[in-house]
């Protein structure tokens, strides 16, 4: 469904009254002006009407429009609320902003934070390769593979949400420079867990992309009698992983 756009509430009796004022101004009577203030001094009155209706259309719609680009700008710039609950599907574009905002607001965690961005391409690049076979070869085994790895990615964003709440904790406003040290150490530490865990989803994708090739290799080959035990265990390993909350 296309998504449609509120005009600001303040728009319609805006438009209504400049509406009513250019009705307004089409129905003077310049007869009855003349009468009253002269000719000269009816045109002239006439014509500062019309001047301060086209200034004051101006100036509204101007000011409208700054409210809408502030208004805006203060919803892009509002942190976007992430959950790893299992029936949401997590977008890694927008788990990557959020941690390079974070880069930015805590520079201490950058490299860490850093590690995270990596994981998140890596997890792409892998996911392309799969397409890639996808498309050479005709294996019907290889759908599996391939949805293995997208519940990868999906696992692996759920714990860089983690890592990003964690991250939150890090008070860089905090004043009291040892309690700063403290609480950047401890929830630092929780944080290399989540991405050591992550470090090992990837090191299984890259398994599971070696076995796909060597099923390839041998199916290509005529030979049926290849042992897919590990690919299989790979598969179903990525498929049901889930957060291990054990970060000591």
């Amino acid at each position: 469904m296309k998504k449609t756009r509120t005009l600001p509430a303040r728009l319609i009796p805006m438009e209504a009254i400049l509406l009513v004022a250019l009705v307004w101004l089409l129905t003077i009577n310049r007869t009855e002006w003349i009468i009253n203030f002269g000719i000269l001094q009816a045109d002239r009155y006439i014509l500062l009407c019309w001047i301060a209706w086209g200034a004051l259309t101006v100036a509204l719609h101007v000011g409208v429009l700054i409210g809408s680009l502030k208004r805006k700008k203060h919803a892009d710039a509002m942190p976007m609320k992430l959950t790893f609950a299992p029936d949401k599907v997590l977008a890694p574009d927008e788990i990557r902003r959020e941690l390079q905002r974070f880069q930015a607001d805590r520079p201490q965690l950058h490299d860490l934070l850093e590690q995270g961005i990596d994981q998140l391409d890596n997890v792409t690049r892998k996911k392309d390769k799969m397409s890639e076979i996808l498309q050479r070869n005709d294996v019907s085994l290889l759908s599996q593979a391939s949805g293995a790895l997208s519940s990868a990615e999906q696992t692996l964003c759920r714990k860089l949400v983690l890592v990003l709440n964690r991250a939150l904790l890090c008070d860089p406003d905090e004043e009291n420079v040892h309690r700063r040290e403290a609480v950047y150490a401890e929830h630092a530490r929780a944080m290399q867990v989540f991405l050591t865990e992550n470090e090992d989803i990837l090191n299984r994708c890259e398994t599971l992309l070696t076995e796909t090739v060597r099923y390839v290799e041998e199916k290509k080959a005529g030979r049926d009698s290849m042992d897919l035990q590990v690919m299989t265990d790979v598969i179903h390993s990525l498929a049901n992983d889930g957060i291990r909350m054990d970060t000591h």
